[in-house]
């Protein structure tokens, strides 16, 4: 059996490029099961992908390949990066995108042998012509020895820590779903004494689930991350507040 395959972009449903994608990695592992992690990651956004890794990879059957391409440095001097936990294997960019992984890696590869490649490399979509040979073969069953050489550095983008004072804690904003929702890096730990939390000049009640508020009252609660979301109920927070990653939340 192959080893499945978790694809996660940015490219979005529009245009033909994670179909393209797919097709390479089926002609070297014709039996590969690939799973559309996501394609509408905010384009350019790794922080955004992290998080999505951080928070999804835990539900994938061990020996699942993960495949990322958000990728503002295609076509640089960038390294491309295999690494592997102890359940999974991942292919992304060395950009900051395999930072927040909250397994620890136990081994990293720079992708370095282009024989692996197709052999024309477009200088602006390596999700096709890099990443999806490789995937393939690795699900197919190659070594990842024959990658390229093992290396310990690797660009590294801290996850953002609340910060707690007498005045209480303080987070922020990291990611908005399709739906509007934002998603802060605060857990159940930082709000154990709060009713309220504060953001963009509002005060949202604390609820557990969304029919506790009423149609188009803002919100927040524990989301199915496990992390603070600031929603409005049948409505997009991020809209009405104009809301953003990095705004500041206050508990």
């Amino acid at each position: 059996m192959s080893a499945p395959i978790a694809i996660l972009t940015d490219f979005g449903q529009h245009d033909a490029y994670v179909g393209v994608m797919k097709g390479v990695i089926l002609s070297f592992c014709p039996a590969a099961v690939i799973v559309d992690l996501c394609h509408e990651m905010p384009p350019q956004e790794v922080a955004a992908a992290a998080f999505a890794l951080r928070v999804s990879a835990a539900y994938f059957p061990k020996g699942t390949v993960f495949v990322c391409v958000v990728d503002p440095g295609v076509g640089s001097q960038r390294r491309i990066l295999w690494a592997r936990t102890a359940r999974h294997q991942f292919l992304a960019p060395d950009n900051g995108l395999l930072s927040w992984v909250p397994a620890p890696f136990l081994e990293i590869r720079a992708l370095e042998n282009s024989k692996l490649w197709l052999p024309a490399v477009s200088a602006t979509f390596q999700g096709r012509d890099i990443f999806a040979p490789v995937a393939g073969r690795l699900a197919a069953g190659l070594k990842p020895s024959a990658l390229g050489p093992r290396i310990t550095d690797f660009k590294h983008r801290s996850f953002p820590q609340p910060r707690c004072d007498k005045k209480g804690v303080r987070g922020e904003i990291l990611v908005v779903d399709r739906f509007g929702n934002a998603a802060t890096n605060l857990l159940p730990e930082h709000l154990k004494s709060c009713r309220y939390v504060f953001c963009k000049g509002r005060r949202l009640p604390l609820r557990h689930h969304y029919a506790q508020a009423q149609p188009k009252e803002p919100l927040a609660l524990i989301g199915s991350a496990g992390f603070l979301e600031l929603s409005i109920r049948n409505g997009d927070f991020c809209r009405a507040f104009k809301a953003r990653p990095g705004d500041i939340v206050n508990a």
